[in-house]
């Protein structure tokens, strides 16, 4: 498979990231209004980024979580719902950005049926651990830290051809 040089794989730098995991689902409460709680929805920051995904049953992923969703995570603790977790070393953020970004991911998953219904999912990329979602133009993926070399790597294979 030869991917278009248009395409291309960037490392983004990891930054706060938490992970918020429910005691119970569905969520309940007043502390609810704003959160995705649909399977796969996801809360978008104005300028389009992925602001809380929820990309598991009872679990969402706050990348670089602006002041308002760190609103809605603490009324969540505060409310007794569920607790909040660092793991900024737990994630490696990427993006996927061009023409051949849907070929890429191709070769190791239907990311459009991984997707179909929903906005992000927790997927497994070329044997890595990940959450994806679509960006403008390409997908924002979080690997397993520890496979983040090996995703890079078959990435890059595959964009070489």
């Amino acid at each position: 498979m030869s991917a278009p040089a248009t395409c291309r794989l960037e490392r983004r730098s990891a930054g706060p990231l938490l992970e918020f995991a429910a005691f119970g689902f569905p969520l309940g409460g007043a502390f609810v209004v704003g959160w995705p709680a649909a399977p796969g929805a996801v809360r978008h920051e104005p300028d389009g980024r992925p602001a809380l995904l929820h990309f598991a049953p009872a679990r969402w992923l706050a990348p670089a979580a602006e002041a308002d969703v760190r609103a809605l995570i603490a009324a969540a603790i505060e409310a007794g719902a569920g607790v909040a977790v660092d793991v900024e070393g737990k994630w490696q953020p990427f993006e996927l950005h061009g023409d051949g970004a849907d070929r890429v991911l191709a070769a190791t998953l239907d990311v459009g049926a991984a997707l179909e219904g929903r906005e992000c999912a927790a997927v497994t990329l070329f044997d890595c651990p990940a959450v994806v979602t679509r960006l403008p133009g390409g997908y924002a993926i979080w690997i397993r830290a520890s496979y983040a070399q090996h995703f890079e790597a078959s990435v890059g294979r595959l964009l070489r051809g």
